[in-house]
């Protein structure tokens, strides 16, 4: 149950970042100008879910396998959950923000 959480949030979180952040945003501008078609599934959560879904899966996969670089994949994983988590806390703070601001 504790991996199929860890795999929801890490897939949920990596696909914000990927997506939506400011991290991202370079890289996808010019990915987008490179090819379309690989720009514009960097900028849809649905394509990118999908493609993140399956390389987190293999992540767990390979950490449940204990392979080599255990650590730096559950490190990336709980990142990702720390995204997630970080982006929803905002949604749901933002409105109270722009009320009293």
């Amino acid at each position: 149950m504790l991996n199929f959480i860890i795999f929801l949030l890490s897939t949920i979180g990596a696909t914000l970042i990927i997506t939506q952040s400011y991290i991202f945003k370079h890289l996808r501008e010019k990915i987008l100008k490179k090819n379309n078609f690989f720009g514009k599934l960097l900028h849809c959560s649905q394509c990118c879910g999908f493609w993140m879904g399956m390389i987190i899966k293999t992540l767990l996969l390979i950490y449940c396998h204990q392979f080599v670089l255990i650590s730096l994949i559950i490190i990336v994983l709980y990142g990702f959950i720390g995204s997630f988590v970080s982006y929803l806390i905002y949604l749901l703070i933002r409105p109270l923000m722009d009320k009293y601001d």
